[in-house]
């Protein structure tokens, strides 16, 4: 929807406007987060960054997701959403300027701290926006479409960045972003304030954060997105390495593959978040954790580059089973705000990716101990037996 402001501009409220808007802003994100990975690493070698190092700035977007997820979210229900869509849209072109003009370690150090922390803001801020403004029957669906420019952004922002690096040099794909955020900046600008969302200023963040914490659906959609994110964590680092070893797939073989599984994802989130709005969140997220545990293990085992092909797709779907209705849970289990005073949206989502960023760092590490001890197999084998084991924290816990 887009209301007219009082000198005839017009100003996007609700409706499509709005979730294009949020979807856009989130694609910007995800496509930023998906440039940096074919070309820092070769970047950073070049200033002589080692091993250690260069995993430590991969690290610090994830740190500072970390710390800031929590106080962007609650910022956000105090000052209201659209300064932090701002800032996240703006900043973000800030922090690609200094990707593209680091000549030194430290710089690139900050430019990923900015980076994480203005992730912090939009995710936060931009679900947070869907929750505010659309009607909860409808939550499925639109946060299925967040999911899927999420999707979209990780599979372009690999492309874009190896593109542009390969046909303009290191610092094209970084100032392309940079300008992309701009415009997502200033297309951000016509979004409407409403007071009404803001929480009662005279609540500490104690009081804002203890309901949220004490609320066993919204905890469980949190644990979902842990449990999610440590999937593909875990396989991002380790399975290359079977792909390389098993079928000599290239790097661009590789992308390719996890391509597939996320074009796949993308696709199915918008149907899967519509159908959990008509016939309830439980029933697909059982089915895709029980799907998924038992797809998980054949990736260590298949020698068939075709198969290999259609697992990573039905992967795609399995996990959207589970992923895409987890974010309507909360806007389900929240209560609804009394007249004039904003809900709690900010926090509850800040906490959602305080989870996502924790699954990420775990992911790696517990897959890379694991294989180490045991092989592949066994890493994927426990890592479905994780998924089994929420099964049924998900059928006590949701009505």
């Amino acid at each position: 929807m887009l209301a007219r402001g009082k000198r005839g501009y017009r100003f996007i409220e609700g409706g499509n406007p709005l979730l294009f808007l949020v979807c856009l802003v989130i694609f910007i994100d995800s496509a930023g987060y998906g440039v940096v990975v074919p070309v820092i690493p070769l970047y950073a070698r070049k200033l002589g960054v080692g091993d250690f190092q260069l995993g430590f700035l991969f690290a610090t977007y994830a740190i500072a997701l970390l710390v800031g997820a929590i106080p962007m979210g609650m910022l956000s229900d105090r000052l209201g959403r659209r300064p932090f869509i701002l800032f996240g849209m703006f900043a973000m072109a800030g922090a690609f300027v200094f990707y593209a003009m680091a000549q030194s370690y430290t710089t690139l150090v900050i430019a990923r701290i900015l980076d994480g922390l203005t992730a912090a803001a939009t995710w936060s801020a931009g679900l947070a926006l869907i929750g505010d403004r659309f009607d909860g029957k409808e939550m499925g669906a639109k946060f299925g479409y967040c999911m899927a420019a999420m999707a979209m952004g990780t599979v372009a922002g690999p492309l874009i960045g190896g593109v542009l690096s390969d046909a303009a040099g290191y610092r094209a794909p970084f100032f392309f972003i940079a300008a992309v955020c701009i415009a997502g900046g200033i297309g951000s600008m016509f979004l409407k304030e409403n007071p009404a969302e803001r929480y009662g200023s005279t609540a500490t963040l104690k009081e804002m954060l203890a309901p949220i914490l004490r609320n066993r659906v919204v905890m469980l959609a949190c644990l979902v997105m842990l449990i999610t994110t440590m999937g593909e964590g875990l396989l991002e680092p380790l399975l290359p390495l079977k792909l390389t070893d098993t079928f000599s797939l290239s790097a661009t073989g590789i992308g390719i593959m996890f391509g597939v599984t996320m074009a796949t994802h993308g696709l199915a989130s918008p149907l899967i978040g519509k159908l959990s709005d008509r016939i309830g969140r439980k029933k697909l997220i059982a089915l895709g954790l029980l799907t998924t545990a038992i797809v998980y293990p054949f990736l260590a085992v298949v020698k068939n580059l075709a198969v290999m092909y259609v697992l990573m797709g039905l992967i795609g779907i399995t996990v959207a089973l589970f992923a895409a209705p987890s974010l309507p849970l909360i806007t389900d289990a929240m209560p609804t705000a009394a007249p004039g005073e904003g809900n709690l949206y900010g926090t509850a989502f800040g906490l959602t990716n305080l989870f996502w960023s924790l699954g990420y760092a775990l992911g790696p590490l517990l897959g890379g101990a694991i294989t180490g001890w045991a092989g592949l197999l066994t890493a994927l084998s426990i890592y479905s037996a994780l998924l089994v084991l929420l099964i049924f924290p998900v059928i006590k816990i949701l009505e």
